[in-house]
């Protein structure tokens, strides 16, 4: 892909601008949708909303979906959220009340809950291969839209559209081999931030969703993607390439997207386009809405993910 467009707006509320940024773009988003559409929330927390996708952001998303030609038949949203029991985060953020109000059939489904896995490699530190799971109800999907919130990271920066729809959809268990160790007691930078990267652009070729929206109405800082220190930045974007609009989300956020790791193998592979010359964005320029996050504490070390080692490993 060549160039990409980025619907980008500050329309008000979360909802005007969820379906603001995808209407900038319409004429790339409706060739992506199919009769049925998963839309793929960020349930960090249970019980931190800030730290997880607002219902009004998917209502944005919903309403524009019933905007199109042909609306999709059924409307998944699916997560493999952080609860202490099933349901709870859809509880919580009243996402039950969705189902009631669209005339278009609405299924909630927690990914923790499925049977059906299909396993792909990754590498550990140190270079050993390890297995995990990705679930079929994801992959079979014929159309995918990763509704992320805004956030600063602890290992890649910042944590947008195409790291919440890997990390929130792999089997639970299977997550922390992502970081390539075996626990969360043994993670070490800068050696995760290369490790990381590297698994997630793999993940790429079959997690990757067909549209990407952020949602930085509100946005999370400083050492996320957890906690309470949060940003107005007052905006959304929308893209049907998810590696752009993460990319003009992280600008818009104050990061360069080609110095970070998965956007800069994205780009350099072909796998979406993450420079900031081959975008287009739509709505308001990215410069009216920069809102500089606080970077995580540990950013300096995040930032050396570049490793000859590691990048024999890439797809």
């Amino acid at each position: 892909m060549d160039t990409a467009r980025v619907g980008l707006a500050r329309a008000g509320a979360r909802r005007a601008n969820v379906y603001q940024a995808l209407n900038l773009v319409r004429e790339d988003v409706e060739p992506k949708l199919a009769a049925q559409v998963m839309l793929k929330p960020n349930f960090l927390s249970s019980e931190n909303p800030l730290a997880s996708t607002h219902a009004d952001a998917m209502r944005g998303a919903i309403d524009f979906l019933l905007s199109t030609a042909q609306p999709p038949e059924e409307i998944v949203i699916a997560e493999g959220g952080n609860e202490k029991y099933s349901g709870e985060a859809f509880a919580n953020f009243g996402y039950g009340a969705l189902v009631a109000e669209y005339p278009v059939p609405i299924r909630l489904v927690d990914l923790h809950q499925e049977t059906r896995w299909e396993e792909t490699t990754i590498y550990m530190a140190g270079g050993v291969e390890a297995t995990v799971r990705m679930p079929s109800v994801v992959l079979e999907c014929p159309c995918t839209i990763s509704v992320a919130v805004a956030k600063t990271h602890d290992v890649c920066v910042v944590t947008l559209a195409q790291k919440n729809m890997i990390m929130g959809t792999l089997h639970k268990e299977d997550r922390i081999k992502m970081h390539g160790y075996p626990s969360h007691a043994e993670r070490v930078l800068p050696s995760e931030a290369e490790v990381l990267n590297v698994n997630l652009i793999r993940l790429a070729q079959y997690l990757k969703p067909n549209i990407g929206i952020v949602d930085g109405t509100v946005g999370l800082q400083g050492n996320g993607p957890g906690g309470t220190d949060a940003v107005q930045m007052g905006a959304a974007a929308a893209s049907a390439d998810v590696f752009a609009v993460d990319a003009v989300v992280a600008k818009a956020m104050g990061f360069e997207p080609m110095e970070l790791g998965l956007l800069h193998y994205a780009d350099t592979l072909g796998y979406g386009v993450a420079d900031l010359e081959r975008i287009e964005v739509r709505g308001v320029p990215i410069a009216e809405v920069v809102c500089a996050f606080k970077p995580h504490e540990t950013t300096a070390q995040q930032m050396q993910w570049r490793s000859e080692v590691v990048e024999q490993f890439l797809p």
